[in-house]
């Protein structure tokens, strides 16, 4: 008789340990435990089906040994014995001690953990979807005291979101916008990494208290120290941006004086052919509002025109900028504006939509779709393959419909279409509120139907050859 194995102690299960478990090894509490596998990049692990039934997180134990060397723990301990000083002086009536020392707490490094997690700079580029959503999203945030959010906090946010956007912007490295009720989404390839991010619209927002915004915070100073390492890489140093449009000519002025000029022996080589290959595609880019200015009136969203325009090659203008342009101004070729004005013959008019519609279709689009208090064209989203074509031949048809007054029709497929498109949005939604337990049940009930619909359909298939043979 061999030795009776205790529970746990050999085979998948003892690859997981729980969180309390996690707590003790690395001695810390359930805050700095969070906080640390946040910056880490560490999650809860799916565990066997053994353990699912205690309803507890787990972690893996090779994620818990490579958190033990980890030299931000020092900081957490020297933070917690820092506390305990600045304790000790408030119960003593030593204020002054007690401000001194809360000035002097000990701050994390994350330098390293940057290159730990990004050993190549294209890592980080892939990486960068998230970090530029949120931090994008703090620098929209108004200063909050109860919550921990300063006002050098957002304006530092706000700083690496202008530099970032000079450099797409000097380099013409925007691709796609699309506006949406959540943001305005833009898409960018930089240095062959495809960067997608969402930027609010500027308008005051109210903040939720039912967010937990300490955890954000933590995944904040994480994506700050990334996006600094990300903007230095790219500009070489630190701009400080007053104007956009005029720092893009510096930049792009400096560029020019860089280019070197290849020898005519080089030319044949496949990677300078790549290059050529690659410039010549971003010249479409460049040249789309090339000898274009635009005049933008209050109305409009200013930062994102500014940004889209510029990165296209068009110039921009407004009433009271740092140029002290007027409308007056022989040079402006397009007003962008929302309402009717007095309108002269040399320019065009146009509604904002013309622009990035004009943009996600990589030309010029007719300007008397687009004028101002007129119906526009539906803004489709770039970002999903759809037939431009189909759905511009549908509209001529709706319209060739009102026009010749045909009597009213009640359009059934439609109808069912957009009631089955409301139908899958509603489950979706209702999916994402389950809980982990439901959501566990949900997918076992999902599982089972499909096993039967798999069962049927084989006995379907075995009924129709049966037939075939017999006749």
């Amino acid at each position: 008789m061999g030795k009776k194995l205790k529970k746990g102690k050999e085979g998948p299960v003892k690859e997981y340990s729980s969180r309390t478990k996690a707590l003790k090894k690395l001695q810390v509490n359930l805050k700095d435990f969070r906080r640390l596998c946040i910056l880490k990049g560490i999650y809860p692990r799916e565990p066997p089906q053994k353990l699912r039934k205690q309803h507890k997180t787990y972690y893996h134990n090779k994620d818990i040994a490579f958190l033990k060397n980890e030299s931000i723990l020092d900081t957490f301990r020297q933070r917690q014995a820092h506390l305990k000083k600045i304790r000790k002086a408030l119960t003593r009536g030593d204020k002054l001690k007690a401000g001194r020392l809360r000035r002097n707490q000990p701050k994390d490094k994350l330098d390293h953990l940057v290159k730990e997690r990004y050993p190549t700079f294209i890592d980080a580029l892939n990486d960068l979807d998230d970090p530029l959503c949120l931090i994008s999203l703090f620098a929209s945030f108004p200063t909050h005291k109860e919550l921990h959010i300063p006002n050098t906090l957002i304006r530092s946010c706000q700083k690496m979101i202008n530099q970032f956007l000079l450099y797409l912007a000097a380099n013409n490295c925007l691709r796609k916008v699309f506006l949406s009720i959540k943001g305005i989404y833009y898409q960018a390839v930089v240095q062959g990494a495809t960067i997608t991010w969402i930027m609010p619209y500027p308008i005051q927002a109210s903040l939720p208290l039912d967010v937990d915004y300490k955890i954000m915070m933590t995944f904040l100073e994480f994506y700050q120290v990334l996006m600094k390492f990300v903007n230095f890489k790219l500009l070489g140093q630190e701009i400080e941006i007053t104007d956009l449009s005029e720092e893009v000519k510096k930049l792009k002025s400096i560029q020019q004086n860089n280019q070197m000029e290849i020898d005519e022996a080089f030319k044949e080589d496949p990677t300078i052919q790549q290059m050529d290959q690659q410039q010549q595609e971003i010249k479409k880019y460049s040249e789309l509002f090339k000898g274009l200015t635009f005049f933008l009136y209050p109305e409009v969203p200013k930062a994102s025109l500014e940004f889209v325009i510029l990165s296209f090659g068009g110039e921009v203008m407004w009433e009271n900028d740092n140029k002290n342009s007027q409308l007056i101004d022989p040079k402006i070729t397009h007003v962008i504006t929302e309402r009717q004005i007095q309108k002269n013959k040399k320019r065009e008019y146009i509604q904002p939509q013309w622009v990035y519609d004009s943009i996600n279709q990589l030309k010029l689009l007719s300007v008397a779709d687009y004028a101002p208090e007129s119906t526009l064209p539906p803004h489709l989203s770039p970002f999903e393959q759809l037939n431009l074509e189909e759905v511009q031949s549908e509209s001529e048809e709706e319209d060739g419909q009102q026009k010749e007054h045909k009597p009213y029709q009640n359009n059934k497929k439609q109808k069912e279409k957009q009631a089955k498109q409301q139908e899958k949005e509603t489950k979706k939604l209702a999916e994402t509120m389950l809980s982990r337990k439901n959501k566990r049940l949900y997918d076992m009930i999902k599982r089972k139907e499909d096993e039967e619909k798999q069962k049927k359909n084989k006995l379907q298939e075995k009924k129709k050859m049966i037939q075939g043979k017999q006749q």
